[in-house]
């Protein structure tokens, strides 16, 4: 087990919280029935956790209401308080800073073949989905909040990835750069009716996918089953399909709600689609109180983007949603993973997506040339000033490498930053002539 370390500075803010967190029920006439305080360390933050005894409480409703949280937190100076009540009921309240993300991180151009690349956490870690066991999307957003270019990331992995997409934009503010794509399966919808028709032509690729896994004798279950068996038996292998509804809110009320035409459809297709490899996106600037719950149940996972309603987000599990900053395009929260910073991509790029490669800047390629060749690899940011680089702009690359999963730090040697076998065949490829067009 590894030692935490807590500094004394943090032990007496413990402390103090502790009391106030007491006396702050004791003034609301409940109990403070702690029976734990605990503090850790979690991804770079230092929450102090203060566990009540629930056989002392009572009637709980009143300890675990969203307006608790938030006087406690206005009795802690605005401290952020959370509420965890999956075994118990714990407060969290974070004595450390909000770690920051980065308010703009590009989509690496060799992100793994197989993924779907979502953005960054605090820790700095990638949010990875395998196509594999991609459970469907919603996706939430007012106009700028970074939505529209969210989607346009995906649909770019899509593309690269030798996918089929079926593209509903009914402002046509989205997708239009993708108009005529090899790609598309079928035209791009613009209006809710022609929508419709997309979910209805995935239905029915769904039952052409059905007869073709039955005829395979093997019975497979999932498509990289099949399409192992039918490369063995001389037959094409199916692609992953890829259905966006942008705009769905506004689509599914059109056409009757959750429980009309549009409703039914995409509750078949959530089902069916995911055996077959047929995967579907739902985007919507907000969803109605009728639709939250046939939504939520499709789907595995939820990016809220700013948000105008804050019951809303909190229904779909992105509490805080609505008070994410004007000037920050591209921050999510997320249902499963908290906040994240979303992978950009320049619209441009979507025409050319099936040729997504890593690209190392006329810039970087000596500067890893010459780690290679005079420090084994490693980099740093005294070793990139001394090469002439500013420190801040020293400071930035070795950030966005980072991102990339082109260095990263060796445990083994100090925890310094050394280029990863990732680069170091990129740059290899690139010596030899070759295109990374697999950089996984």
């Amino acid at each position: 087990m590894t030692d935490i370390t807590i500094s004394h500075r943090e032990m007496r803010l413990a402390e103090t919280v502790s009391r106030q967190l007491s006396n702050a029920l004791v003034r609301r006439k409940l109990t403070p029935a702690f029976s734990d305080f605990y503090v850790t360390h979690l991804a770079g933050m230092t929450p102090l956790i203060a566990v009540l005894d629930t056989a002392k409480l009572g009637d709980h409703s009143s300890y675990i209401s969203p307006d608790l949280m938030h006087q406690l937190s206005t009795d802690l100076g605005g401290m952020p308080v959370y509420l965890s009540n999956h075994s118990g009921i714990r407060y969290v309240v974070l004595l450390s800073p909000l770690p920051k993300l980065p308010r703009k991180v590009d989509l690496p151009l060799d992100a793994p073949r197989g993924k779907l690349a979502i953005g960054v956490r605090f820790t700095g870690q990638p949010v990875l989905l395998d196509w594999e066991t991609f459970l469907h999307l919603a996706v939430l957003g007012n106009t700028g909040s970074g939505k529209s270019i969210f989607l346009q990331s995906l649909v770019s992995q899509a593309i690269r990835d030798d996918m089929k997409v079926l593209l509903s934009d009914i402002d046509q503010a989205t997708f239009g750069m993708l108009e005529g794509h090899p790609n598309l399966a079928a035209p791009i919808a613009t209006s809710p009716q022609a929508a419709l028709g997309l979910i209805e032509y995935a239905l029915a690729e769904c039952d052409r996918r059905a007869e073709l896994f039955k005829s395979l004798s093997a019975h497979p279950q999932k498509l990289s089953e099949y399409n192992a068996l039918a490369v063995k038996a001389n037959m094409d292998p199916l692609p992953r399909m890829l259905v966006v509804l942008d705009e769905a809110s506004s689509v599914l009320t059109a056409l009757g709600g959750a429980k009309g035409a549009m409703g039914q459809a995409l509750a078949t297709l959530g089902w069916r689609g995911r055996k077959f490899g047929i995967h579907f996106i739902f985007a919507a600037q907000e969803f109605t109180k009728d639709i939250v719950g046939p939504v939520r149940d499709q789907v595995g996972l939820t990016l809220c983007f700013r948000v105008r309603n804050g019951q809303m987000a909190e229904r779909m599990g992105c509490k805080g949603a609505e008070r994410i900053p004007e000037n920050r395009p591209g921050l999510a929260i997320s249902d499963r993973h908290g906040p994240i910073q979303t992978y950009f991509v320049d619209s441009s790029a979507l025409s050319q997506a099936q040729n997504l490669l890593p690209v190392i800047s006329d810039d970087e390629q000596p500067l890893f040339a010459r780690s290679l060749r005079e420090t084994d690899g490693r980099l740093s940011i005294p070793i990139l000033v001394s090469w002439g680089s500013r420190e801040r702009v020293a400071r930035h690359l070795l950030e966005a490498w980072e991102l990339r999963g082109w260095v990263m730090r060796d445990p083994q040697r100090d925890n310094a930053r050394y280029i990863t076998p990732k680069l170091a065949q990129i740059l290899s490829n690139r010596q030899t002539g070759q295109t990374a067009s697999n950089p996984a």
